[in-house]
């Protein structure tokens, strides 16, 4: 890894605060004159890599000196995003937050976290759920999509998921199929399968009974339906639809879920969103996921892929119409690219890395909780630790059931520790 990178990688750590879960407790708090800092004297640990001491709490300051990883330390100090600490050697320095530990282990998590997983061969899923499955507890596997008669199509070698979901099944992760309106011939989402099949209750009726033997075959824990582009004029048969799947399922002990778009108000005419009655929908079914991304797509304009403003708009909606022990937030590990509004494309967290230091560097937008970066012309929004962090702190705000990532493998891998922190008991 060049040089240039770790920069950017430690200066991504700038942005993150009280990422693992918040400052220790201390009894008092003691001021030093400044507003903003309190000092005090506490034990810590550096995490397990190098950390830079400054002499201020800021990156722009003079280093001080480096502490190696796993070193005990003493906490002097604290300020916005940084800790002063002292090394054995006496040495005193501001270090970032994120780099140094000030508790024991994380309990077992306290809020439900999904990963989907694709099958992919240049970007798999199955590195990151091998990685991570202890920081998770549903695994959602892209297995399944419907014709407009009801029957099922496969959307995943066999193989594959039958590994995927005895790798979960052996570390007792639910796990739950997704199964879409995806038209493997036009290779979209399709609106208008999507019409045919809801519109007639023969074609539900056989979609419901071939979902229903196809979980039990497979011995899942439960489906996760993710239609996309359906017809606002289809809104009430979408949600008889999951009525009738809830009838069938629920009494066998499996569990309904569903991925909706994320929204601000109920606008039934809404092109994107209009189909999806949150307060039906939640009614029906045990958990809503809800795909708090792409505020900002490849076919728009530039900007963050889930503003936090705009994220706790969407949970504000959402808990008006629907229990919040039903609502998983849909959080996305990717990026997009722009060179000009509708034109872009889509960036893994690592990629976004790499393109980052091809110009100035990640910046990060405070108002939005944000990263992005200009290179070579183009703009470019993405998801990290720091972004995700403060989600997380939205789920336990609206004490929602919990998260699901979209999607496993695109993911910046220092999410993990913070959902363990933020979401554990």
């Amino acid at each position: 890894m060049s040089q240039s990178v770790i920069a950017i990688l430690l200066s991504l750590m700038l942005f993150i605060s009280n990422l693992f879960g918040g400052s220790p407790t201390i009894m008092p708090p003691q001021t030093n004159g400044s507003s903003q800092e309190q000092t005090y004297t506490v034990s810590g640990r550096i995490r397990n890599a190098p950390v830079t001491l400054y002499d201020t709490p800021s990156n722009d300051s003079k280093k001080i000196a480096t502490g190696p990883a796993n070193t005990p330390v003493t906490l002097l100090a604290e300020s916005g995003d940084w800790y002063k600490i002292q090394l054995p050697d006496g040495t005193a320095g501001w270090a970032l937050k994120i780099l140094v530990s000030t508790s024991g282990n994380t309990g077992p998590l306290a809020k439900e976290v999904y990963g989907y997983f694709v099958q992919n061969t240049n970007l798999p899923s199955q590195p990151s759920l091998a990685a991570n499955f202890q920081q998770m507890t549903g695994v959602t596997p892209w297995s399944f999509s419907l014709d407009d008669q009801g029957n099922i199509i496969p959307q995943m070698d066999a193989q594959v998921l039958a590994q995927t979901l005895q790798f979960a099944g052996q570390r007792q992760l639910k796990t739950l199929a997704l199964i879409s309106n995806y038209d493997k011939k036009t290779e979209r989402f399709s609106g208008e399968l999507a019409h045919t099949l809801l519109q007639s209750p023969t074609n539900r009726r056989k979609a419901v009974d071939s979902i229903y033997r196809t979980i039990r075959d497979w011995g899942l824990s439960g489906v996760n339906i993710d239609f996309e582009h359906v017809y606002p004029s289809d809104r009430e048969y979408f949600s008889q639809f999951l009525r009738e799947l809830s009838g069938r399922l629920k009494p066998a002990g499996l569990l309904v879920t569903v991925a909706i778009p994320a929204k601000t108000i109920d606008d039934p005419k809404a092109s994107w969103s209009g189909a999806f009655d949150y307060k039906a929908i939640g009614e029906a079914v045990d958990r809503i996921m809800i795909m708090a991304y792409d505020q900002h797509y490849t076919g728009g304009a530039p900007g963050p892929i889930a503003s936090i403003g705009w994220v706790e708009q969407v949970l504000k909606f959402a808990t008006s119409q629907v229990s919040p022990t039903k609502i998983i937030l849909g959080v996305a590990g990717y990026g997009y690219s722009w060179q000009k509004p509708g034109n872009a494309y889509s960036v893994t967290y690592q990629r976004a890395v790499e393109l980052a230091a091809q110009g100035g560097g990640i910046r990060w937008d405070a108002t939005h909780k944000a990263p992005f970066a200009h290179y070579q012309g183009r703009e470019m929004w993405f998801e990290n630790a720091a972004s995700i962090s403060y989600k997380l702190d939205l789920v336990n705000k609206y004490n929602i059931k919990g998260i699901a990532l979209w999607r496993l493998g695109q993911e910046d891998p220092q999410i993990w520790p913070v959902v363990a922190s933020k979401l554990s008991f």
